[in-house]
């Protein structure tokens, strides 16, 4: 099992992503591969309220094709009234899709290689921009 986690930007970030997460479980294409859960990026700070829930961590099953999986969350950005900005990260390797990216061929590629690339993403620790 691999696990990506997805942010996007936003004052209604948290809400943004459990809508992603809600239309990931609902899609028929992903055969319950998907599974997840909003949290915080990371630890509260001492003497401070939190940041809030920020990002999404996908659980992902073997056998999910990484292409649907794509397609499934530009679909989802696509259909937003107003589309957020994602940032998709797996290891070291992360994707940025900002609100005017293409839902087209190359952005979907991006986001397969980073969902196949090792889990280590040793070598690489690149920052990826679907722009």
């Amino acid at each position: 099992m691999a696990e990506l986690r997805v942010s996007a930007d936003g004052a209604d970030s948290e809400d943004e992503l459990r809508l992603l997460l809600r239309w990931l479980r609902e899609d028929e294409s992903l055969e319950r591969l998907v599974g997840g859960r909003v949290g915080a990026a990371g630890p509260a700070v001492p003497g401070h309220m939190g940041t809030g829930f920020d990002v999404l961590q996908l659980v992902l099953g073997t056998g999910l094709s990484s292409a649907a999986l794509a397609v499934s969350i530009l679909q989802w950005r696509d259909a937003r009234h107003t589309r957020p900005a994602l940032t998709l990260r797996r290891g070291d390797i992360e994707v940025d899709i900002p609100p005017e990216a293409a839902a087209d061929e190359d952005t979907v590629r991006r986001i397969v290689a980073l969902l196949e690339a090792p889990e280590t993403g040793e070598g690489t620790g690149s920052d990826d921009s679907a722009a």
